[in-house]
């Protein structure tokens, strides 16, 4: 995981309940801010990539343009105009994306807005690095789709973890970091198990529930970002069957 894969640090929380984009514009007549912030958390990073590596912009200029286009969303009828039928709101985002971008482009004078968006200063500066190490082979449409299901999952986990920590289930994440997120080679089964002085059958228990529970937390944060359950179901699969094709 990235150290700056949240968004607010550890006060981001994994809300009770959690209502499709639909419900909570709806509800309120616009996106309410805790809605809002959901969908930023989520796609602040694919936006940055695809704009650094479609439209070949420095990291400033790359911050600067993210923000305002989030900006310009909440100053417009932006989720107010997303159609389900027509796209799922990722495509949409980005669709909308490239319209921003290259009016922006365009008009060479673009005004900078700060300060205006509900969301704690983002650490653009640590993703930086990874945007510098993109394949001249990938598509900007690939880059976009792989940060937001990266980011998504590191979200999943950071609810996981702070579920973790405030359930007192400390054992279940370290066994579930220790194996799921293992960043080379999984541990033996037999022999992590022995190291937490647990028997095999406990563990599995262990691992089974914390995989249960990310993706509940996978599937909440999915529907903070999208229009209702067709959506969501459509999303979901395709997002597990990326994962079951990486083997996990």
């Amino acid at each position: 995981m990235d150290p700056d894969t949240a968004i607010g640090g550890l006060h981001d929380r994994f809300p009770a309940t959690r209502h499709s984009l639909f419900e909570a514009v709806a509800a309120a007549g616009t996106l309410p801010g805790d809605a809002l912030d959901q969908v930023i958390a989520l796609y602040w990073k694919p936006v940055y990539k695809y704009i650094r590596f479609k439209w070949r912009m420095d990291n400033e200029a790359a911050k600067d343009l993210t923000q305002s286009f989030f900006v310009s969303a909440l100053e417009r009828d932006f989720f107010q105009q997303f159609n389900p039928e027509k796209a799922s709101f990722r495509t949409y985002l980005r669709m909308a994306l490239d319209r921003f971008a290259a009016n922006e482009h365009a008009a060479r004078n673009r005004q900078k807005r700060r300060g205006t968006v509900p969301f704690d200063a983002l650490d653009f500066d640590g993703l930086e690095a990874g945007a510098l190490a993109l394949a001249d082979t990938d598509t900007p449409e690939a880059i976009f789709h792989r940060e937001w299901q990266r980011q998504l999952f590191a979200l999943a986990v950071e609810d996981l973890r702070a579920h973790c920590q405030h359930s007192g289930k400390h054992l279940q994440f370290q066994l579930f970091a220790e194996y799921d997120l293992a960043e080379v080679e999984r541990p033996d089964y037999a022999l992590l198990a022995q190291r937490h002085g647990i028997p095999v059958t406990s563990l599995n228990n262990h691992l089974a529930w914390s995989r249960r529970m990310l993706r509940t937390f996978l599937t909440g944060r999915l529907r903070g970002t999208t229009s209702g359950d067709r959506e969501l179901r459509d999303e979901m699969r395709l997002l597990l069957f990326i994962e079951g094709g990486r083997g996990q």
